[in-house]
């Protein structure tokens, strides 16, 4: 785990910066929850240094730039380390799953494509009950859905429909891939044979999940209880990561 060992390192040279110590401690936390098959309690922080921060930093004894460079570097990549060490794509956290059960009550959901399954996780700890289900055809490549949660059965997203959709109030697809258009497919079934079923879409819209036509094509729901989630959701780095509501 380089990543990991050099930003600690790094962290514990540039200790005076004081947001760092804010960000290393959050990320810590994320880090040894996922460890240990957990869903983090809260979000984190926007993660990074800035330009003024980099500049004082460098009045530090044996500082240098190309270190703290580095460092930011680090800081804003803890989404991909997280992604690729241990399945985590969407990151949600106890806080965020709080929120969504004080806003939306108790409901029976179905989550497709769950890969790990942190959002039927979460879920789960509010009460409401889940139908978890993942296609499992990353497990030989990554560790997407080596170390679930909860009890995830095979289906594609599509297959998920038929065999569950109507036991549950709604549907739940979160960091879908972005070059997958098979999620096309999903919205028109979804629009065509299950249309009295909540669908909510947790990811980045037109940027790193689901495919262009898929967002092209999607209707979002008003609803305002989302400014609320999407509040407690959090928003820490690059990736603008959101809950929708589509149809």
């Amino acid at each position: 785990m380089a990543y990991w060992t050099r930003l600690n390192e790094l962290a514990r040279k540039y200790t005076p910066i004081l947001p760092l110590k804010q960000q290393i401690t959050a990320m810590d936390s994320w880090q040894t929850a996922v460890a240990n098959h957990r869903l983090p309690q809260h979000a984190l922080p926007w993660l990074g240094l800035t330009t003024p921060q980099i500049e004082h930093a460098l009045a530090l004894p044996d500082a240098r730039l190309a270190e703290l460079q580095q460092l930011d570097h680090l800081l804003h990549n803890f989404r991909r380390y997280i992604a690729f060490h241990y399945g985590m794509w969407s990151f949600v956290h106890t806080d965020f799953f709080n929120v969504w059960h004080r806003l939306y009550g108790f409901q029976r959901y179905l989550e497709v494509a769950a890969g790990n399954g942190y959002v039927s996780a979460g879920l789960r700890a509010q009460g409401d009950t889940t139908i978890t289900t993942d296609a499992h055809t990353w497990v030989k490549e990554n560790v997407t859905g080596q170390q679930p949660l909860v009890p995830v059965k095979t289906a594609t997203a599509n297959a998920s429909l038929f065999l569950y959709a109507d036991q549950v109030d709604a549907v739940v697809m979160a960091w879908s891939p972005d070059k997958d258009p098979n999620d096309v497919r999903f919205l028109h079934i979804m629009a065509r044979s299950f249309p009295d079923k909540q669908l909510f879409v947790i990811g980045e819209r037109k940027g790193a999940t689901n495919s262009r036509l898929f967002w092209q094509e999607a209707q979002q729901v008003p609803d305002r209880r989302l400014f609320a989630l999407n509040r407690a959701l959090g928003h820490f780095d690059a990736i603008h990561e959101r809950v929708y509501r589509l149809q």
